[in-house]
């Protein structure tokens, strides 16, 4: 895992920054009180714990943002994210999430790091976490729960069918090992409720094990980017609550969630450079194999502003050009055209709000077209 440094250059906004820029390279901008913003919103919402998936966005400032927004638990999926956490908050709570996981690192995790939260989707995931830790442990089953409106779905690679959830929780009550159950509807659920009937359905899975469950974790996909114009998260955290108290009763069962994208998307964007225009076609320095992986599954273009070098906003009729990232390989294209002025020329720069999660973390060196800046912003 790359961690970039917590100490970067700071800025006003964009105009301040490309008054004082040397270099070509794209930036990866990051806005601190977004994130605190955000993180204090949705705490402040959600009926229960919130755990940070690291996986969104690992960065140090990040981290750090979020802690200062009122984070304390975290979502992780390897040892080198508990490590992360840690050095950003020595002690934190983190639950080790990942559905299959190295034998070594659940031993490690457990013994090194005092995790005791685990996530089990199979009885051979199940037999490993038993040989590698004690009996001290929550466990949490996972189940594949069907979800139509998430832009992408995560039950075809982990989850359990409900049947075998049963039988999993069942086995862990003959243990006498605290049990849990867990969801995960996708990537940017964008109906509130999923969530309702996935709590229905766990509810009606601890009721056939007879199993007493010591929290419900309803996963993450919380919509960010593909927010309905109808919906706000306190549609998805009211569906959450009216649907935990009809299976469970009120106050009758603790509430975890792990979002990302929902607390770190507003938190940073990207300034890319124009390297050419040729007819409707517009070529930029960061691209699929850069900082914009995500935009393969949105399929949007995210609030764009072109400044040119001298860091004055373009304010021209806007045109439709087909959008390609630096790579001489012709996937790497932006999924849907962007619209930008007219008189966007070689040398200009774009930038591209809400790009926080599943974005640096994912930068490649693909053509030696990796290198990135980063920065600390107060506004765009």
């Amino acid at each position: 895992m790359s961690l970039a440094p917590l100490s970067r250059p700071h800025y006003a906004h964009i105009e301040d920054l490309l008054r004082h820029k040397s270099t070509n390279l794209p930036v990866f901008c990051y806005f601190p009180a977004r994130i605190r913003a955000d993180c204090i919103e949705f705490c402040r919402g959600f009926p229960g714990k919130v755990f940070y998936a690291v996986k969104a966005n690992p960065e140090p400032l990040v981290l750090q943002s979020l802690i200062e927004g009122g984070i304390d638990a975290f979502d992780v999926a390897s040892l080198a994210e508990i490590e992360a956490v840690h050095r950003s908050k020595p002690g934190a709570h983190c639950a080790f999430n990942h559905p299959v996981k190295q034998r070594s690192a659940i031993g490690l995790a457990y013994r090194s790091w005092g995790i005791r939260d685990f996530v089990v989707d199979h009885e051979r995931e199940l037999q490993k976490v038993l040989e590698e830790t004690g009996r001290d442990v929550v466990l949490q089953v996972r189940v594949a729960v069907p979800n139509s409106s998430a832009a992408v779905s995560f039950n075809a690679k982990f989850g359990a069918r409900p049947e075998d959830a049963v039988i999993l929780l069942r086995r862990l009550k003959e243990l006498g090992i605290p049990a849990a159950l867990t969801m995960h509807l996708g990537w940017q659920t964008t109906d509130p409720e999923a969530y309702a009937r996935g709590i229905g359905l766990l509810g009606q899975l601890s009721r056939a094990a007879d199993v007493r469950l010591e929290y419900l974790n309803v996963g993450g996909g919380f919509p960010s980017v593909l927010m309905p114009r109808q919906y706000q998260l306190g549609d998805f955290f009211a569906a959450i609550r009216r649907s935990a108290v009809a299976e469970f009763g009120a106050g009758g069962m603790p509430l975890h969630c792990e979002p990302g994208s929902a607390l770190v998307t507003r938190g940073a964007g990207v300034l890319t450079q124009v390297v050419l225009v040729k007819e409707n076609s517009l070529y930029l320095n960061d691209g699929i194999y850069g900082a914009m992986a995500e935009l393969i599954h949105s399929r949007i273009q995210p609030p764009t502003q072109v400044f040119g070098p001298d860091g004055i906003p373009r304010r021209g009729p806007l045109i439709r050009m087909r959008t390609f990232g630096p790579t001489c390989d012709s996937y790497d294209t932006y999924p849907e055209p962007f619209q930008v002025p007219g008189d966007t020329r070689e040398g200009d720069w774009l930038f591209l709000d809400s790009m926080g999660a599943y974005s640096a973390p994912l930068i490649t060196d693909f053509n030696g077209l990796g290198a990135h800046e980063f920065a600390v912003l107060d506004s765009p």
